[in-house]
């Protein structure tokens, strides 16, 4: 009896095997026999150096200029005022005015923002297709393995 189902278990386990053996070079033959390449780039260094980014970084930075001197002027604007009603009545209409206005960089910015992230992604791309690589990977989240092709994507973001 234990022959009969050592002899079945080894059965099973060589169709088992046959089976996978079958995917597999049927997987291959659909892909061409071509093995998957992987590249890793460190994002935050093509970020830091992108042209894009910079550009958006800088208009962001008059966007906060633009704000404090909005608020400056209020601020001015509410101390010249003697009437405590009139002055609580202002601030919180001068409040609203600077509120709105940020909001409005707020969405731009958002937007600018997501722009420049999915042209990022299609440089990476670009360099990916162009260096013959399938899958690539931020590099902070690799231990090990895939070819860096950080600097390549740094020159195409320049």
């Amino acid at each position: 009896m234990l022959k009969n189902v050592n002899s079945k278990f080894w059965a099973v386990l060589g169709l088992t095997i046959l089976i996978a053996v079958i995917i597999s070079v049927s997987i291959c033959k659909l892909t061409g026999n071509k093995a998957e390449k992987f590249a890793v780039v460190d994002l935050q260094r093509v970020v830091v150096v992108a042209k894009e980014v910079a550009a958006l970084k800088s208009e962001r930075d008059m966007q906060i200029a633009e704000l404090q001197k909005m608020a400056e002027e209020a601020n001015a604007k509410i101390s010249d005022e003697k009437n405590e009603k009139a002055k609580k009545k202002l601030s919180e209409q001068l409040l609203v005015e600077i509120n709105k206005k940020k909001e409005s960089f707020d969405r731009m910015y958002a937007s600018a923002l997501q722009a420049s992230d999915r042209k990022l992604n299609e440089k990476i791309a670009e360099v990916a297709k162009k260096e013959g690589y399938s899958v690539v990977m931020n590099k902070s989240g690799i231990i090990a393995g895939g070819t860096d092709i950080t600097e390549k994507v740094i020159e195409a973001v320049r």
